[in-house]
């Protein structure tokens, strides 16, 4: 219920203008991996909102929603990473201009501004957004522990993937 509130304010948030796109089936990826180890996982319930009057953009998911090859990984990454159940969500919040989305980005309770390459492709129905970047976990408080420091990279390329259609 609180996630379903949150979503509607987030939502609102957005909605004071004209013409706004809306997707609750965006595409969030990243990949954390290392030669030792393939860290990859695969969100297909990110919500993105464009508002193209004033070019607002936000996306969140919920870190629950990322899905890995094993079973294992996705509840490490839950209970021992990101800490879904106290941090269940990361935001994006800002704007699209010349060819970058830039505003804030929080994930596990830590906010950053950011300021990353992305794409918004117009037609008639939809805006298709499209970014990859990289941030620094332990920039946003993902502390990895020295024993397996080796199989994590320190860097996880996010790529971003949400068709928006008009509401």
């Amino acid at each position: 219920m609180k996630f379903k509130l949150t979503t509607l304010l987030f939502i609102v948030a957005f909605s004071a203008s004209a013409q706004q796109y809306l997707t609750r089936q965006g595409s969030l990826s990243f990949d954390a991996g290392s030669p030792l180890e393939d860290i990859y996982a695969t969100s297909k319930s990110a919500t993105a909102v464009y508002d193209a009057e004033d070019n607002k953009l936000g996306v969140q998911v919920l870190l629950t929603s990322f899905e890995f090859k094993r079973a294992l990984m996705q509840e490490h990454f839950n209970e021992n990473y990101v800490e879904s159940e106290v941090y269940p969500k990361a935001v994006f919040k800002g704007r699209y201009k010349d060819g970058r989305a830039i505003g804030a980005l929080s994930i596990h309770g830590v906010t950053k501004d950011v300021n990353v390459p992305a794409t918004l492709e117009m037609s008639e129905k939809s805006v298709l957004l499209n970014a990859q970047f990289s941030v620094k976990i332990e920039e946003f408080g993902v502390s990895i522990p020295k024993a397996v420091a080796n199989k994590i990279d320190s860097e996880a390329k996010i790529t971003v993937n949400c068709e928006m259609v008009a509401r």
